[in-house]
């Protein structure tokens, strides 16, 4: 959990340091796009604006939200919620992330880009998927022993 979420704040750094064109922090300010000094219209660079801040935004929950649930799981080592709230969190990235490489969605269209930051954070997440349920599924079968 927290290598994912270490994983994640680098993604978000890269986003507002990109040099491709595509962070915020290299989008044309306004001036440049009514001078007609930008390759791309203005609804395009509002377009592309937008979804680079949603994007960046999305990245810094995940990894913020990552770091409490991956503390609360260290901390409370008997108990099954963290675990479910991190099988069902990464589970959920993982299959938004599909999805975002399939459908185009609204504000940040379809996807094309699969990095190596991708595949690095698809792996820590299935990690965590396939590790919560099986924990999971371990002290429930330990607590029906137990009981009997």
């Amino acid at each position: 959990m927290l290598s994912t979420s270490a994983v994640y704040f680098l993604v978000t750094y890269q986003q507002f340091t990109d040099e491709s064109g595509y962070g915020i922090r290299e989008m044309p300010n306004q001036k440049e796009v009514q001078q007609g000094t930008s390759d791309m219209d203005s609804s395009q660079w509002t377009e592309l604006d937008l979804g680079g801040k949603v994007q960046t935004i999305f990245f810094l929950v995940v990894a913020i939200v990552y770091v409490p649930v991956g503390l609360w799981m260290l901390k409370q080592k008997h108990s099954n919620k963290p675990h479910v709230i991190a099988f069902a969190g990464s589970l959920s990235l993982i299959l938004f992330y599909v999805v975002s490489r399939t459908i185009s969605l609204p504000i940040v269209g379809i996807q094309n880009d699969i990095g190596i930051i991708d595949i690095v954070t698809k792996i820590f997440q299935s990690g965590i998927v396939v590790s919560s349920a099986y924990l999971v599924i371990m002290r429930r079968e330990l607590e029906k022993k137990l009981s009997i």
